[in-house]
């Protein structure tokens, strides 16, 4: 894959607009315009219906490079394509059946409607910076749906009244090299001036958006392709941590442990390392400490709401020392009812009667004596739910789920009574 200069997402849209002039000089694009330019010429060979094919598959050509200057610029890379290799023909004859569209609507609306006509052609003039966009990442149904442009407008904010602005200034321009070359000029040459004049400025306003796209790329929720080639290219920190870290532990255990001892104190870290520190802890038998770092890291994750890999890592104490019990009640909680919603019923009773022997007056602790009881009742322990029933009425008798253990404790006896 070749190489190409990489945009600064952080530039202002104002500043892209302004350099983005030398935009179309650049790399593949002079080429690919003046050679589009050049085959345009071939209208003038008096063949009958050359003309229309002729001026039919220039703006093909035309299009379908400028979308792939359009999605290069979204991307994050600074200079055109090479070559348009990913755009479709039918995503080129829509945008072109747009655009006659919207000259048609453009000439003929003030003619027929007059001022109310001017405004829609510069109602469409406006709108047709976003259709373009959805047209060329969405397909024809999301750019043909107002519902689209008007979230997508929103997203991008005043840049792309700017941008609009551009656009609309580079339609005049447009207008007038026609006039001046192509229809007061030399017939030859004035017309082959105005085509490179119009390649030119398509190949400037389809950059502009792209660029826009990139700029607002976080508001729209894109991720531009060079941040991915970039991380690839470069793995993140922490990965290459772990990697040196595993590369120490071949001769030096303990220093390998320091390492990532130090990086687990700066705050968040992924997964890997952590599961990589508790095996390095586990080899030289440091129970406490991964203990500790059990604590630590269970509250990390309860509080990032990954209350199913704390489970893990609870359990993973447990081998250690079968009293673990996480040291919180806003953390012991949330992992008892996870593990009960989940199937995990001895883990839940472990959690759910730890809550309620180390926080007895903790307001959540009748709800998990309950919990508990449940656990009970679902393992089958009928004597133990009848005697744990038993105390949290005692301890709780005006708590609302009073009843809710009465009738457990009654269900019981039910069951008691019936079995054989």
């Amino acid at each position: 894959m070749p190489r190409h200069e990489l945009a600064d997402a952080g530039m202002s849209f104002g500043e892209r607009a302004r350099i983005g002039w030398r935009y179309p000089m650049r790399g593949a694009a002079p080429m690919t315009i003046g050679a589009i330019t050049l085959f345009e010429s071939l209208a003038f060979l008096p063949i009958t219906g050359l003309k229309l094919l002729v001026i039919g598959l220039g703006w093909m050509a035309i299009y379908t490079y400028a979308f792939e200057c359009l999605r290069h610029s979204a991307d994050g890379y600074a200079d055109p394509p090479e070559l348009a290799i990913n755009s479709e023909d039918k995503t080129s004859v829509a945008l072109i059946l747009i655009q006659l569209t919207g000259n048609a609507v453009g000439v003929l609306a003030p003619i027929f409607l007059g001022v109310p006509g001017l405004l829609v052609s510069l109602l469409f003039a406006f709108v047709l910076p976003v259709i373009t966009m959805s047209l060329t990442f969405d397909g024809v149904g999301a750019a043909l749906n107002p519902v689209t442009w008007v979230a997508a407008i929103r997203r991008f904010g005043s840049p792309y009244l700017l941008l609009f602005a551009v656009m609309l200034a580079s339609s005049l321009l447009q207008a007038a090299a026609q006039y001046a070359m192509k229809d007061h000029g030399p017939t030859f040459f004035g017309t082959l001036g105005y085509y490179l004049v119009a390649n030119y400025l398509t190949v400037y306003n389809f950059h502009l958006m792209g660029a826009l796209i990139h700029h607002r790329h976080e508001a729209l929720g894109y991720r531009p392709e060079s941040m991915a080639i970039a991380e690839a290219a470069e793995p993140d920190d922490d990965m290459a941590l772990l990697a040196h870290v595993n590369l120490i532990a071949r001769d030096d255990v303990p220093g390998a442990t320091d390492i990532l001892t130090e990086r687990l104190r700066e705050g968040l870290a992924p997964a890997p390392l952590h599961a990589r520190y508790r095996e390095l802890l586990r080899a030289q038998d440091r129970q406490p400490e991964l203990l500790v770092h059990g604590q630590i890291w269970i509250a990390a994750l309860v509080a990032a709401n990954e209350t199913r890999r704390a489970l893990g890592v609870v359990q993973d104490c447990l081998g250690v020392d079968t009293a673990f019990l996480p040291d919180d009640p806003g953390t012991c909680g949330p992992l008892a009812d996870t593990a009960a919603h989940g199937g995990m019923t001895r883990l839940a009773l472990h959690l759910a009667l730890g809550y309620l022997r180390t926080w007895p007056r903790d307001m959540g602790a009748p709800y998990h004596g309950l919990l508990a009881l449940r656990m009970h009742e679902r393992l089958g322990q009928v004597a133990e739910a009848a005697a744990l029933g038993r105390r949290l009425l005692a301890d709780y008798p005006e708590h609302p789920l009073a009843a809710d253990v009465e009738a457990l404790l009654a269900t019981l006896a039910t069951a008691r009574k019936v079995s054989p």
